[in-house]
């Protein structure tokens, strides 16, 4: 009699759950899409530092000709980049990540040094080119500076055609990757 129960209850959560999903395919992609950076950070001394900072979800998706607004919801004060990729450019392994070439490609499109520890001359690169203008989001190249604040955030339009993904990471912390899914 309890299995009964069990497996009727179960019925009715995967009844629920699949006309949530047709519900959600119905409406289709948010118009306005947020990207949050997160972080935690686990210390064992002597052993290791765990790194969370990435990005809140591995996939967002968005209506074209609507927009993200990318948050520092890191309680660090680490600032991040938005920045638009070639899915073949995002690092994969440990050596890659370390060595990111694409990485130092957009701190220079930023007018950013390597080297130094002062802010980027251009707070936005619009495929390809140094600005402080937001770019309309729509290929790689596109790169927006969030700066280190917690809640700090900038909105961009997503101009790319629907059916399009988008690859993007964080030039500072390579490891933080996700796509934008761009739909109608």
């Amino acid at each position: 009699m309890l299995q009964r129960r069990l497996l009727a209850g179960t019925g009715a959560l995967v009844l629920v759950a699949g006309l949530s999903s047709v519900a959600m395919a119905a409406g289709g992609a948010p118009k306005n899409a947020a990207i949050n950076a997160v972080t935690s950070v686990k210390v064992k001394i002597n052993r290791y530092v765990q790194d969370g900072t990435r990005w809140q979800n591995d996939v967002y998706d968005v209506k074209s000709g609507g927009t993200i607004t990318v948050v520092n919801l890191a309680a660090s004060d680490g600032a991040h980049t938005f920045s638009v990729v070639k899915k073949g450019d995002l690092p994969q392994t440990t050596q890659q990540i370390v060595n990111c070439r694409i990485c130092l490609t957009i701190a220079k499109e930023h007018g950013a040094t390597p080297e130094s520890n002062t802010p980027p001359k251009f707070l936005f690169v619009n495929n390809g080119t140094g600005t402080n203008t937001p770019p309309n989001v729509d290929q790689p190249g596109d790169s927006a500076f969030i700066a280190p604040k917690q809640r700090a955030k900038v909105t961009l339009k997503v101009t790319a055609k629907p059916g399009t993904t988008l690859y993007f990471l964080c030039a500072i912390h390579p490891w933080m990757q996700a796509k934008l899914v761009v739909q109608k």
